[in-house]
């Protein structure tokens, strides 16, 4: 047996370290990152004796080649070493007089052409005799998408060789990239144009992109090539550019993002450290590209701006917003984001304290999805979840803006057709429209019935100046009439469109619309239609081949055609991004409808008084009595009493249950403080009803106190915590909490997220309560505001609700009927399972499975879904649902009246439109047993649910039944036999699940004795 000792990771560290023969750079040590998860950082980036112990080293890597491993008892550290050196084909970079402590220096690359591999060679002889001069350069940053996470959805293959497309064609003298895997590496230095004309920081298989990191590329030598490492993924990368005066160095870096609470702490070091080394070139040029992962406003741009880093973009196009991390244009921004900002994370920062160099030109470039087919997710799929920028300098400082002549960012605008300005009319008026198109118009999935009046239009950065524009232009036009009486047609060259002609009265008045928007944007929009010369007023319904009879189709298509008429009130700016249809992002009303907008939030508030009157505010006070009442309950148990759900949001009515949690301390248990709670009622409110629920899922004490409803949880601290805000105990001590104490008190969490969210996005509380309510009175008038029955509950309709007024157009001044209506129109096409998430640390959750259809993400961690009760049934009722009121809303909008308000929330009918159904009634002797009974129904009604959906042709929406108390499920099927085969059939989904939900009831261990469950099919 060998008796050769195995080396330590001390001591194997030491060895690569200080052995001449090893390039320390080339290796990467594996650790335990705790949990048996391994993770990898740059041998450089550890610190011996920190924060990680040797005893956690696990291997070190030479390249991709494993040479030590400790639980493998592996050492191949000698293999590395020939046994008679060679003589070394280079000498390590000397360490350079302008490099300040911690950096390393390092050797460039070069392809060559004789060997066909990359060579390295010390930026120390890359000086050439005569030195370039240079009058211009131009600089690019682009993070380009790792794909470590959520591969599945990202399409890399495709989005690789986009990238490389589009870096070429960018034609920039430096490329300074983030996120770069050795995938994305490979394949950018096997690129012909690269080989040719770059020369790059790494080569193929550079540990320093191992997982992924910085790479510069330069058409231009560096005569001086280091980083700094700050952790395995996280460098700054600089080079001096070999230039024959005025030299600059170029610098790439990925800053820390707000991800984990630690992370604005380590960007801080990290620009610290950036600012420090900049303070020591002098006043030699600097040019900074990269991603910061801060936003304009944070300190981090202000410390930027403090040490002399001029922002190209800011410098050059102010009035521009320059988003280059968007949400809202990016599907890939979509799926990677956690709090659905717009940001411009990536950017060109130019510092030259002599003023020799300045920045003269910028734009974005990888702003539009690629063509063919969408993302796994199927949204459309774009390069990367950042856009790039591309900024050219120059020698000279920058030059001034002519006096009075500020940058008018909409008459250099580029003009995109996924936006348009449109007329749309009403809803009332859609269905004849609709029946046509549906029938014959190709494109009936990506617009809605228009009246083409700008298109293409600005790029929706501009949107702000061009709504500013065009509603000051329309301030002196009028609403007018339109009628929609005949058709007519445009010739292309192979096919003809056919149209419905908008008459307008006064006559007129369209073509002076069309001129008023015309006048106060750039002048190179198309007013033309293909086909035809000029204005012409048309809404489009069809398309013929050419050698169809267009005269006998539109005989034959508007046969029965009645003239539809309507007033124009408004014209709207419209975008689609990717292939999804296009959407309404903002309305510009006729005339000056006055400092309040639209007359139609008096008519909606109106309408819900009518309905469902508001509380009081003696009623309010009576509940906040009742709460406080019952709070000082439980802090003579030695317990906080925390409301959420509609209290705490302040979106509550007379008749709605109060949601709290009780916490207490470690030492006193459930039991305990049930019997507590008992004794206190018994003693102080003898009139006081209370029941314990111990089999939900979160346990809950039902109680009345003082004419209030109350669900009441416990939960409690873990032994030896002391008292502690809420927010405190969930972050360090959630994880020693019994589950169902812990939910309960994350469910306060979510309320308090929730308010915080619309707070701080200036959405506004006020206007986010009236939506609620709007929300709330339709859903529960229609049956969907029920989490037990498989729609959406209070939380989940609160996040939709917030999520609307965060995003929509105008959020902060728009009225609450405009952000309804932005509400259903936006969730009527939302891309399902797509989830919705409020906040930045829930953005990432992802669907999965059966539960969730239809997600809408809690926003306290950990990420919920609240809606995975919602099944394959009522998700298409939701659906229909959501749809129904879009129409409904854009129709009351366009009465405004009260009475149009209020058919929106008309009831739905539970034994009325079903024409088949089943009822599921409890019968017991005493009102007690009753409950009980009907709330095991209530509690296991998704599972009767799924059950019948098991049948795939069985469509199932519930209902309470307020005549019965109890529950119908209307029913409906595809199947072609209907469903009074499925009754007949004993072994059918429909005939075995009513069986199973029967026995399931008679089995229920506290099942009142005197309680029976009837299960009733009812056909009209």
């Amino acid at each position: 047996m060998s008796q050769t000792r195995f080396p330590t990771s001390r001591e194997v560290y030491h060895r690569i370290r200080w052995d001449p023969r090893l390039d320390a750079r080339e290796f990467v040590i594996g650790y335990d990152a705790h949990g048996d998860v391994l993770e990898e950082m740059p041998f450089g980036a550890f610190v011996p004796d920190g924060e990680i112990p040797w005893h956690r080293v696990w291997l070190f890597k030479h390249g991709r080649r494993v040479v030590w491993d400790r639980r493998e008892r592996l050492d191949l550290l000698d293999s590395l070493i020939p046994h008679q050196e060679a003589p070394r084909a280079l000498d390590p970079p000397a360490e350079g007089s302008d490099l300040s402590a911690g950096f390393s220096p390092l050797f460039a690359h070069r392809f060559d052409v004789r060997s066909g591999t990359w060579l390295a060679v010390s930026p120390t002889g890359l000086l050439p005799a005569t030195p370039t001069s240079r009058a211009r350069l131009s600089l690019v940053t682009f993070n380009v998408l790792f794909d470590v996470y959520d591969a599945e959805w990202l399409a890399t293959e495709r989005r690789i060789p986009a990238a490389l497309t589009a870096l070429r064609d960018c034609d920039a003298d430096v490329l300074a990239l983030q996120e770069v895997t050795a995938a994305f590496l490979a394949a950018l230095l096997a690129e012909p144009w690269v080989r040719e004309r770059y020369w790059s920081s790494d080569a193929p298989g550079s540990a320093t992109v191992n997982s992924s990191g910085q790479v510069l590329l330069s058409r231009i030598p560096f005569a001086t090539l280091a980083h700094h490492v700050f952790s395995r993924d996280k460098r700054l990368l600089v080079g001096r550019l070999a230039l024959a005066e005025d030299a600059p160095w170029v610098v790439t870096t990925h800053l820390t993002s707000s991800r984990s609470a630690e992370g604005p702490g380590l960007r801080g070091r990290q620009l610290q450290t950036l600012l420090s080394w900049a303070q020591s070139l002098g006043d030699a040029p600097l040019f900074l590209a990269g991603d910061l992962n801060v936003p304009e406003d944070a300190p981090e741009t202000a410390a930027l701006a403090r040490a002399g880093f001029v922002d190209a973009w800011f410098a050059l196009r102010p009035g521009a917003s320059g988003e280059t991390y968007d949400p809202a244009r990016n599907a890939l921004a979509a799926l990677t984001t956690r709090s659905g900002r717009r940001q411009r994370l990536d950017r060109v920062l130019v510092r030259d304290l002599a003023g020799r160099w300045s920045p003269d030109a910028v734009t974005l470039f990888a702003e539009s999805p690629l063509p063919g087919l969408p993302s796994p997710g199927g949204e459309p799929l774009f390069i990367s979840d950042h856009f790039g920028v591309r900024c050219e300098v120059r020698r000279g400082p920058v030059e001034e803006l002519p006096s009075g002549a500020p940058e008018e960012p909409l008459a250099t605008a580029s003009l995109t057709h996924h936006t348009a300005v449109v007329l749309i009319p009403p809803a009332r008026v859609w269905p004849p429209i609709q029946a046509l198109r549906a029938k014959h118009d190709a494109k009936f999935e990506r617009w809605m019935p228009h009246v083409t009046l700008l298109y293409p239009f600005v790029e929706e950065q501009h949107f702000d100046a061009a709504e500013a524009r065009l509603r000051a232009a329309l301030q002196s036009l009028q609403p007018f009439e339109v009628t929609l009486a005949d058709a007519g047609h445009f010739d292309h060259r192979a096919s003809r469109t056919v149209w419905l002609r908008p008459e307008d009265s006064p006559r007129g008045a369209l073509h002076e619309l069309h001129a008023a928007l015309q006048a106060v944007m750039p002048a190179r929009q198309e007013s033309t239609s293909p086909g035809h010369t000029g204005f012409t007023p048309h809404l489009s319904v069809g398309q013929l081949q050419k050698r169809e009879d267009v005269a006998q189709a539109i005989a034959q298509w508007f046969r029965h055609w009645r003239p539809l008429s309507f007033e124009v009130t408004e014209v709207c700016i419209i975008r689609r991004v990717g292939d999804a249809p296009f959407e309404v992002v903002r309305r510009v009303p006729l005339g000056n409808p006055g400092p309040g907008g639209r007359p139609d939030g008096e008519a909606l508030r109106s309408a819900l008084d009518l309905v469902r009157a508001p509380v009081s505010g003696e009623a309010r006070a009576i509940r906040e009595a009742a709460v406080r009442r019952l709070a000082s309950a439980c802090v003579s148990l030695g317990a906080e009493m925390l409301p959420y759900g509609s209290f705490l949001l302040g979106t509550d009515d007379g008749g709605s249950d109060v949601d709290a949690v009780a916490i207490g301390p470690g030492d006193l248990s459930r039991e305990d403080f049930a019997h507590g709670l008992n004794a206190w009622l018994t003693s102080h409110e003898p009139e006081a009803r209370a029941r314990d629920v111990s089999d939900a899922a979160i346990p809950l004490f039902k109680l009345r106190l003082q004419g209030v409803s109350f669900d009441l949880a416990y939960a409690r601290r873990p032994e030896g915590v002391a008292p502690c805000p809420p927010e405190v105990l969930l972050a360090r001590h959630g994880a020693a909490m019994d589950p169902a104490g812990f939910r309960a008190v994350n469910g306060w969490a979510d309320t308090r997220a929730l308010l915080d969210r619309v707070a701080v996005d200036g959405a506004g509380l006020e206007r986010f309560r009236e939506v609620l309510r709007g929300v709330k009175v339709w859903a529960r008038a229609r049956g969907l505001y029920s989490h037990a029955l498989g729609y959406l509950g209070g939380m989940s309709w609160a996040i939709l609700a917030a999520w609307a007024c965060v995003h929509a157009p105008g959020a902060g001044t728009g009225s609450t009927a405009e952000v309804l209506a932005y509400l259903f129109e936006t969730f009527a096409r939302w891309p399902w399972p797509r989830p919705v998430t409020l906040t930045e640390s829930t953005s990432r959750y992802r669907a999965e499975g059966r539960r969730d259809i239809l997600p809408v993400i809690a926003p306290a961690l950990p990420p919920r879904n609240t809606a995975r009760n919602v099944s394959r049934s009522t998700a298409q009722t939701l659906r229909d649902e959501l749809e129904r009121a879009q129409v409904l809303v854009a129709r009351a909008r366009d009465a405004g009246t009260v009475e149009a308000w209020r058919t929106l929330f008309e009831p739905a009918m539970p034994r009325r439109e079903p024409r088949t159904r089943l009822a599921v009634r409890v019968e017991a002797a005493t009102a007690e047993s009753r409950e009980r009974a009907l709330g095991w129904v209530r509690g296991h009604m998704t599972a009767l649910v799924y059950g019948l959906e098991s049948e795939r042709s069985l469509f199932v929406r519930p209902f309470e039944d307020s005549a019965t108390e109890g529950f119908v499920l209307g029913l409906s099927s595809r199947a072609p036999e209907g469903l009074a085969a499925s009754f007949a059939r004993r072994d059918s989904a429909l005939a075995r699940t009513l069986a199973e939900f029967r026995a399931d009831f008679e089995a229920w261990p506290q099942r009142p004795p005197d309680a029976s469950l009837h299960l009733e099919p009812q056909v009209d």
